[in-house]
């Protein structure tokens, strides 16, 4: 229908009515297609309409992606629908979030929305791990929003506050130059004046932050960005003027908001500098004098003292240069040359003036002589009266110059708080950009001068920078780690909250860093002294008197070892007591830190990896986010990176589970969904994620955790098979993958699965447990069919070794008819023992085959030898045309030796198969005559292997061989004559799709084999 087609009125109420009802359908195509129906029926305007009201429901909480999708791309946008579609762009579907993204791009207006939302949608879309997700922002919704704003990127920027946003506002900026080509972006740059700078009075916080993103894009380029950089940076000396003459131009600003803009311009500008050609010895000398000054200079806070050592290591290459030239600075801003005014005190500068009048009196007097005497021409007293006068007036000036205050350059120390945080800022951002083995003498004197009374200082924001320099120190140095951990524990527990997460960091850092061994041997370290007199000591008295004394010693060294165990326990346990803390930023460190260790290998603790999995899983730290998406990225990282940590996650199972069963209802985690948890301790263990991971696959054939846990949880269950958990726990049965080779651990399994069918009363919980046995049954039956294809496998190979070794010894066909009539019983004897010792490992997995040999075996001890059973042997060595020999032959062909041609070119003949088939008959039959005489000495077979089926069920868990079962149950159904028929008959037929050497002679030796084997083993 067109937009403006007219629909009856009872007729909207009719699809009004129904679609509404439609909407809450169990299916969810129908859901999707009410929604698609409903899209021209609702009315934004109406704050109570029904349709609006469904959708957002439907928006919100529909588990299928594809009906909250249809409802994004149906909803009407208004002040009512908006915060709901902003939540879709953090929706689990990548579909719906690019859904999302395309409809703010089309129907959301950049005006409609607040300065949080923007920079929440469009950080959120940069940063999706979905390509299409993150192209859709970029494509779309980016460009939509500069359209509005009328192509202009500045106006753009001003409305994602970029001062608070930095790190959105660059990547929005790096991505949309991407899209244009670099002499686009130059031509379209059109703010800057002839000398290639912007004017200080349309120098912006946008403005500046556009400039330094363009110039690091073009750097970038490569030499095609050089090119163009030229066109809108200009040279490194006159940048330099530039940036001085912006900060000299805001140093008096007295206005905050300005203040807190002109630093971030500053620190822009200074940003950009690390684009300027260093090459050019003007620049560059330019460049370090800038930084010096700037440093130095009280006027420059500590939030440019990042990008002003950033700049100066880019001069400075060596790192004790580096760090002698910082050091000196640090010294210029604690302790300046500044210039006092020393005036005099009220006596001295009385008589200094009295001096002086009285100077001044003898200065007219003589002036007055002089004249008198060189009117009178006496020249010879105006000469002398002239000297008099220079002196008055010499003595008159120095009078006057001590009467004036004086001034002196000294150097005072400076202990207010600005300067100290800009100390302890430079010293922290020097030790993070240097590469040390150990302390310097000039580090060392800093650390005693500077930073540890900064730890003392009064003002938080000291102490906290401080605790942050003493860290990285001790990174550097092991044994000032360990002198200064218990400062930082100390630190941790006492101080204010953000200190406190400092030190936490810090010490983190260095167990991570060092091991928590080092700082567990921190006592035994304090007595090494007094040890190591008691060692000598020992030694010497065991040389000279008494031998037991090492094992004195020994016992000390286990005391130390086990005291040294048991303070990284108390390390641990404290740190796992910060989980519990209150203050949110606290239990984020910690949670991090300790997740940290556990994937580093430096502590390996299921109970710490539970208390993880119970703190994501709860409710309290929903808010959390960091926290959260730390914690739910380090599980698959950590279970995944390793069998051993898999282990861990195993220990970690049980305790976790019970953890949540015996929650009290006013606990926060009784509201935890047990079944989530346990599926992701299932995934966690999973053997199939492992070797994915790995890119292992045939880590898949061996066990895995699910086997072990398997009997556990059985186990468990049989403890209390009453429990409102065992619903939960037969549950995790069907989850696990169980190892279908591990024939042993099945056995026990089923053995518990029958007990706990039978202990288990809950019919919810029986029926799981049923479908968990017939589970087992059936990986069972896959490893019997997989034993019997390897058998299958070993028989053939064993059969063209045979034939090899007939090929080699073919004279035996002359002589061999007359001794085997003799002989025949030994010779078969002697090929079982020699031939098949070998493949005694594969007969024992394979049930299959021995059961059908000892059959044979058995019937063929009860029998005598009729023409019927020659007859039919004859017959079936006719059907197997490759077989020249019997097994017989091959015995007396290994004792008899090589023959002349003649022999060879004889047992070719036709008339020679026949024989020797027959011969081979008759050579099993006294081989398997030794368990009817067994069987005469002692009770009869039906006692002897009732007994011995008590004793296999007894030892399922001892050590199950799979061999015995099938022997069992053939031993207790006697064969007859006719069914020993019928066996050879299946023979004849299976030799038709088998190659001939492989059908008779292998089924004797494996015959003889199994009854050797079960006649020893009874």
């Amino acid at each position: 229908m067109g937009e403006d087609a007219q629909i009856d009125e009872d007729l909207f109420e009719k699809i009004f009515d129904s679609m509404l009802q439609r909407l809450r359908d169990k299916f969810p195509i129908v859901r999707l297609q009410a929604v698609l129906s409903m899209s021209r029926l609702q009315d934004p305007s109406d704050d109570d309409c029904p349709i609006i009201k469904a959708y957002l429901f439907l928006i919100e909480c529909d588990p299928t992606h594809d009906v909250r999708r249809a409802v994004l791309q149906c909803i009407a946008a208004s002040t009512k629908t908006l915060p709901a579609i902003l939540e879709r762009t953090r929706d689990v579907k990548e579909v719906v979030r690019k859904t999302a993204y395309e409809f703010l791009a089309e129907k959301v207006h950049i005006h409609a929305l607040t300065i949080a939302q923007r920079v929440e949608v469009l950080r959120g879309g940069l940063k999706d791990r979905a390509v299409a997700v993150k192209d859709t922002c970029v494509s779309k919704l980016l460009q939509a929003w500069l359209r509005q704003c009328e192509g202009s990127m500045l106006e753009l920027l001003k409305g994602l506050d970029v001062e608070n946003e930095l790190e959105t506002s660059e990547l929005a900026l790096v991505t949309s130059f991407k899209k244009v080509p670099a002499d686009e972006l130059v031509q379209n740059f059109n703010i800057l004046n002839e000398k290639l700078v912007i004017e200080l009075d349309q120098l912006t916080c946008e403005s500046a932050l556009y400039w330094q993103s363009l110039c690091k894009h073009l750097k970038s380029l490569g030499d095609v960005g050089e090119e163009h950089l030229e066109k809108v940076m200009p040279a490194g000396a006159a940048f330099c003027d530039y940036v001085q003459s912006f900060i000299d131009s805001t140093a008096k600003e007295e206005n905050v908001e300005k203040q807190v803009m002109n630093e971030f311009i500053s620190q822009q500008l200074l940003e950009m500098a690390g684009v300027l050609d260093l090459s050019d010895e003007v620049g560059r000398k330019r460049l370090g004098k800038l930084v010096h000054d700037f440093l130095v200079s009280p006027k420059v806070s500590h939030t440019l003292v990042k990008p002003l050592l950033a700049r100066l290591r880019e001069l400075e290459n060596s790192d004790d240069q580096f760090i002698n030239n910082l050091v000196l600075m640090i010294s210029e801003i604690r302790e300046p040359i500044m210039v006092v005014e020393q005036s005099l005190g009220r006596e001295e500068k009385r008589l200094i003036d009295l001096k002086l009048a009285g100077v001044r009196v003898q200065l007219n007097q003589l002036r007055d002589e002089l004249d008198d005497t060189i009117q009178k021409q006496e020249f010879e007293r105006a000469a002398e009266i002239k000297a008099l006068v220079t002196e008055l007036e010499t003595t008159k000036t120095s009078l006057m110059d001590q009467s004036q205050p004086k001034s002196q350059e000294i150097r005072q120390e400076r202990n207010d708080p600005a300067t100290l945080i800009k100390c302890m800022t430079i010293t922290s951002e020097m030790l993070a950009k240097v590469a040390l083995g150990e302390l310097t003498p000039t580090l060392q004197t800093l650390i005693e001068s500077s930073i540890l009374p900064g730890i003392q200082n009064e003002d938080p924001a000291v102490r906290n920078i401080a605790v942050k320099a003493l860290g990285l120190c001790c990174l550097i140095s092991r044994e000032t780690a360990r002198s200064h951990l218990v400062l930082f524990m100390q630190i941790s527990q006492m101080d204010q909250e953000s200190i406190r997460v400092t030190s936490l960091q810090v010490i983190f850092d260095l167990i991570h860093t060092f091991g928590i061994d080092t700082f567990a041997e921190m006592k035994e370290t304090t007595d090494d002294a007094s040890s190591s007199d008691k060692t000598a000591e020992a030694s010497n008295e065991s040389q000279t008197t008494d031998p037991d004394t090492s094992q004195l010693v020994d016992a000390d060294t286990t005391s130390d070892t086990a005291q040294a165990s048991n303070m990284a326990n108390n390390i641990v346990s404290i740190f796992t007591g910060y989980l519990d803390c209150e203050s949110t930023d606290v239990r984020t460190v910690a949670a991090e830190g300790l997740a940290k260790l556990l994937l580093s290998g430096r502590v390996i603790a299921p109970r710490l990896l539970s208390r993880l999995l119970l703190l994501w899983y709860n409710p309290l730290t929903e808010a959390d986010l960091h926290l959260r998406h730390c914690l739910g990225t380090f599980f698959p990282v950590f279970a995944f990176a390793g069998r051993c940590n898999q282990d861990l996650v195993e220990q970690a199972f049980l305790p976790t589970l019970k953890t949540l069963f015996n929650a009290p209802a006013s606990s926060p985690l009784a509201d935890v969904d047990v079944n989530n948890v346990s599926e992701l301790l299932v995934q966690l263990t999973s053997n199939k994620h492992l070797a994915e991971n790995q890119g292992n696959l045939t880590d898949l054939q061996e066990s895995s955790n699910h086997d072990s846990l398997a009997v556990k949880v059985c186990n468990e269950i049989l403890n209390e098979p009453n429990s409102f958990s065992v619903r939960t726990l037969c549950k995790i049965l069907n989850m696990l993958e169980l190892t279908p080779g591990n024939e042993s651990n099945l056995k026990d399994i089923q053995v518990l699965a029958e007990q706990m069918i039978q202990e288990v009363k809950d019919k919810q919980c029986s029926k799981a447990l049923e479908k968990f046995q017939k589970n087992i049954q059936d990986l069972l039956k896959i490893d019997k069919t997989n034993q019997t294809s390897v058998a299958t496998q070993d028989n053939t190979t064993h059969v063209d070794v045979a034939e090899k070794q007939q090929n080699d010894q073919e004279s035996l066909v002359c002589e061999g008819e007359t001794q085997e009539s003799n002989a025949g019983p030994i010779a078969a004897v002697e090929v079982q023992t020699h031939m098949e010792a070998p493949d005694l490992e594969a007969t024992t997995l394979n049930p299959t085959l021995e059961t059908t040999a000892l059959t044979v075996d058995e019937n063929c001890a009860e029998q005598t030898k009729s023409a019927d059973e020659e007859e039919a042997y004859a017959t079936a060595d006719e059907e197997l045309p490759g077989n020249t020999t019997g097994i017989g032959e091959k015995s007396t062909a290994g004792q008899q030796g090589d023959e002349p041609e003649s022999a060879l070119e004889e047992s070719r003949k036709p008339k020679t198969k026949r024989g020797k088939s027959t011969k081979s008959s008759t050579a099993k039959k006294p081989a398997t005559t030794t368990p009817n005489t067994r069987s005469r000495k002692g009770k009869n077979k039906t006692e002897e292997h009732s007994d011995r089926e008590s004793d296999l069920e007894n030892s399922v868990f001892a050590s199950p061989t799979p061999m015995r079962r099938p022997i069992r149950k053939t031993r207790q159904s006697g064969k007859s004559k006719n069914s020993f028929r019928e066996m050879l008959s299946e023979d004849d037929s299976q030799s038709e799709s088998e190659p001939a050497s492989k059908g008779r002679p292998r089924r004797t030796t494996r015959s003889t084999l199994a009854l050797s084997d079960v006649d020893n083993t009874a």
